[in-house]
């Protein structure tokens, strides 16, 4: 719950404040060697070569500045010691908020002028404060940028906490960038991943700059390193009656320079306002070595006497007071040298790319949000002719997928559909619906899927009520091997025209190779105003992938080999699917199979995915098969014996949203249940967990033989050891130590299942459907009852990928 709460804050605040700190950064980029460019563009005005002519002292510099400026005085004159350098100097409006800087001639004070991108330094400076918005330092522009400051460091922090890799001690899982990602996953990687190597800068750049923007923050870090509250000697702040005299800075100016010679190059004299009182005479005085600007040492004074009254050298300054001094240096990285410049230059250039990729992940979700609330969402009844609801039943997620497909070709059109599962039709539903398309498939001989039971149950087994006024079309998936083909279809059929339901067309029985069917759907959908557009009317081709790994799993055991397999894509784009969805693939040469490109066939054969795209691999487990003559199966044989590693063959993947996991439910826990290959689909589950940083799921896991069936056991051990499963229950069942199936197992730990789906846990069952899966079904049936399990389909807590 409390990862959910900080990735909405994360991104909420993403968007309202994304676009201000990507100005921020840019500007603040633009301004990171303002000083270098400005001499680079201007070298004359800063280094115009020795004059043949003597220095004007300090107060002769000030006095002849002042009077070619009425109203401003010389707040700050930044003396150069080399004398092929010119001065610079600030003047400040006596009144108002006034300001000139610019450069002047050394010996004779006449005003040089400002370099030819001052006014551009001028333009990124005010952005990068305030936005340039009305009011400067003290308008609405310093609340919006302080607070974006903010938004960074929390962006910084939860960005790290929600992307906690499970293996943190792994910096490959912190800091390697995939490049062969694309679309979404590619800006995600983009996001995380960069982000990870550049947070601790972002996080010094938002706490230097929020020095400048609170008050109450810049007392209080003064406090925290230095143990006072701020101020320094008072210099220059008492109030006097009148204009106070302004004492001579030459006396002191040549106590200082016989006292220092050419130690430093640079000097700083810094001047009250006219109205404050100078207290003392001081010089910054910063060294040719000197790492960054504020590197300075202080000499002070006495305006009366010209006797030095205090030498405030940098290096015996306390720590706490160097970072308080120096506080814009550390902002810009300059503290830490030039490398530090360079690294906080690239980091705030990279400030856009988060802005851009936030954004492009925001409208992602949303869309995606969106498309569901359009074809899935709430479950309103129709009230408009216009409207359709279409409802489907399915086991393996192809009835879901023609369901959603047929949405949206029907949304094309200019229609409103709603998609929604079989389970939710009751009697108040249908009552208030007027058109209703059905897309139910059957599992196995006549039965209907898991999610259906409930339906078949509560529903299709009792009288119909008068629906009179309800126009349905129903599209029957099935099997003909089986004798009762589209049993449960034909069953939904009956129950609806008794019911007086009136047929939009007559009930289309589809096979997986029927192109007859198919054509037959199209043309209903497009009788009922389906658009024409791309989405929901297209097949998603095979493609070649490469074999690019072969391991066999159960090496010397006397039952069929079980083998892992990694394959890669030729585009790296293919690499987007979800842990649960199904790999159909066309055994042999792919240059002989051209027409098995576009349509599943006879000779297309099904397997789990093994992994999640972020693996970079496409893994299957796969058991040989033989026949009575000893000859392999036509899939099992062609993947693991003839097709060579290094070679192609044609795949594609398929969508399961029957055995997905609801991502937006991050804190349930899972209890996997599978044997055999079934081990498959629950890894790849696993391994999103993994990757999502979830933990906590109980896994119950059966096979032959401790000795050679013990499958990816390094990674259950790691996964049990790390807290990403609290339980693995694993058995035997050929071991006479063990000689227990998985169901067994199950069943004895009835009481910790039903308290884990009392508290709200998944239920995953993965593998063979005779024996294991309907043994787990009875046993859960059994401790849970019949109608728990219903229910929990209809809720997709009860997700089967059973073969």
């Amino acid at each position: 719950m409390a990862k959910r709460v900080i990735f909405q804050l994360h991104w909420f605040l993403g968007i309202t404040a994304g676009l201000v700190l990507a100005l921020m950064g840019v500007t603040g980029a633009s301004m990171s060697f303002e000083d270098e460019i400005n001499e680079a563009l201007s070298p004359r005005l800063y280094a115009p070569g020795v004059i043949n002519r003597a220095d004007l002292s300090p107060d002769q510099i000030i006095a002849r500045v002042e009077a070619d400026n009425p109203g401003y005085y010389v707040s700050r004159l930044d003396w150069e010691v080399p004398r092929t350098r010119s001065h610079g100097v600030r003047l400040t409006a006596k009144d108002g908020p006034g300001r000139k800087q610019g450069r002047i001639d050394r010996t004779n004070a006449a005003w040089l002028g400002e370099p030819v991108a001052a006014d551009f330094f001028h333009v990124m400076d005010d952005l990068h404060r305030w936005l340039a918005l009305p009011g400067g330092g003290n308008g609405i522009g310093r609340q919006i940028t302080g607070f974006s400051a903010i938004a960074l460091i929390f962006f910084a922090l939860s960005g790290l906490y929600l992307r906690w890799p499970r293996r943190a001690l792994d910096w490959r899982a912190w800091l390697v960038l995939d490049l062969r990602m694309t679309g979404r996953n590619l800006w995600r990687a983009l996001h995380v991943v960069i982000g990870t190597w550049i947070g601790i800068f972002y996080l010094l750049s938002a706490l230097t700059g929020l020095w400048w923007s609170y008050d109450w923050y810049r007392r209080g870090v003064t406090y925290a390193l230095t143990g006072k509250t701020g101020g320094g000697e008072g210099e220059g702040r008492g109030k006097s009656i009148g204009p106070p005299p302004r004492p001579a800075i030459d006396p002191a100016w040549r106590v200082f320079r016989r006292a220092t010679g050419d130690d430093y190059v640079w000097v700083r004299i810094a001047r009250p306002k006219p109205s404050q009182t100078m207290r003392s005479i001081s010089f910054d005085a910063r060294a040719a070595d000197a790492r960054h600007l504020r590197q300075v040492d202080r000499f002070s004074y006495d305006p009366a006497t010209a006797a030095l009254k205090k030498r405030d050298l940098y290096d015996r300054r306390p720590l706490g007071v160097i970072l308080t001094q120096s506080m814009f240096e550390l902002h810009r990285g300059a503290f830490f040298g030039l490398p530090g410049r360079i690294v906080m230059l690239l980091t705030s250039l990279t400030m856009p790319l988060f802005t851009i990729t936030g954004y492009l992940l925001y409208l992602s979700r949303r869309r995606r949000k969106r498309d569901m609330r359009a074809l899935g969402g709430g479950v309103c009844p129709s009230d408009g002719e216009g409207d359709i609801v279409i409802a489907y039943a399915s086991q393996t997620g192809h009835a879901e997928m023609r369901a959603r497909n047929a949405a949206l070709a029907l949304v094309q059109g200019g229609l409103q559909a709603q998609v929604v599962p079989i389970g939710k039709l009751r009697p108040d539903m249908l009552a208030s619906t007027h058109r209703l398309l059905l897309v139910v498939s059957t599992y196995g001989d006549g039965e209907p899927p898991d999610m259906a039971r409930g339906f078949a149950r509560h529903v299709l087994a009792h009288d119909p009520p008068d629906l009179g006024h309800l126009h349905y079309g129903l599209l029957a998936l099935g099997d003909r091997e089986y004798p009762h083909f589209c049993g449960f279809g034909r069953q939904a059929d009956g129950w609806f025209a008794r019911a007086g339901a009136v047929p939009l067309f007559p009930m289309i029985a589809m096979d997986a190779d029927d192109l007859a069917a198919d054509a037959a759907w199209q043309t209903a959908l497009q009788d009922l105003g389906a658009g024409e557009g791309r989405r929901g009317q297209t097949i998603v081709p095979f493609t070649p992938w490469t074999l690019v790994a072969r391991t066999l799993l159960n090496p010397g055991s006397p039952a069929a080999g079980a083998f892992q397999l990694q394959f890669e894509p030729a585009d790296q784009s293919a690499l987007t699917w979800e842990a649960g969805d199904i790999v159909e693939i066309v055994p042999g040469d792919p240059a002989a199979m051209a027409a098995a490109t576009m349509l599943r066939s006879a000779a297309t054969r099904e397997y789990s995915a093994a992994s999640i795209p972020a693996d970079g691999t496409l893994d299957l487990v796969v058991r040989q098969v033989r026949d009575e003559g000893g000859r392999l199966g036509l899939g099992s044989g062609w993947l693991t014996a003839h097709l060579p590693v290094g070679s192609t063959t044609l795949l594609r993947l398929r969508a399961n949203p029957a055995f997905h996991v609801d991502r937006a439910e991050a804190d349930t826990r899972l209890i996997l249940i599978g044997n055999g290959t079934g081990i498959a689909g629950l890894r790849a589950h696993l391994r999103a967990q993994a990757q999502a940083g979830s933990s906590g799921h109980w896994l119950f896991f059966g096979e032959r033989s401790r000795a050679h069936e013990c499958f990816f056991d390094g990674e259950l051990s790691a996964w049990l050891a790390d807290g990403l499963l609290a339980r693995a229950d694993r058995c035997y069942s050929r071991d006479a130590d063990c000689g227990r199936y998985v169901q067994q197992m199950v069943q004895a730990e009835a009481r910790a299942v039903t308290q884990w789906v009392d508290q709200g846990a998944t239920i995953l069952v993965c593998g063979s459907l005779h024996g294991m899966a309907q043994g787990v079904h009875a046993a859960l049936a059994t401790m849970l009852g019949e109608a728990v399990l219903d229910r929990l389909a209809e809720e997709g807590r009860y997700r089967r990928d059973i073969y």
